[in-house]
């Protein structure tokens, strides 16, 4: 069996009044998915990018950019 990485993307909808999910009202900082990431619930995952979907195209070049580094390291 070979470890492999994959690239997964998700689209998440944050109520950033829910102070249970998202206590300071920042959806890039606190979402249900980078919750789980810093608790350790979702391991072997690391956060490449996080942006608010009307920043798409900066995004992918970030995402890119990331994936290039991480990939040649």
């Amino acid at each position: 069996m070979m470890i492999k990485k994959v690239l997964v993307t998700l689209l998440v909808t944050v109520d950033d009044e829910d102070e249970e999910i998202c206590p300071v009202g920042d959806p890039l900082i606190e979402n249900v998915v980078l919750n789980h990431l810093d608790d350790g619930f979702i391991d072997p995952v690391e956060e490449i990018y996080t942006s608010h979907v009307s920043d798409y195209v900066e995004h992918v070049k970030r995402v890119e950019k990331r994936i290039e580094d991480l990939y040649y390291d």
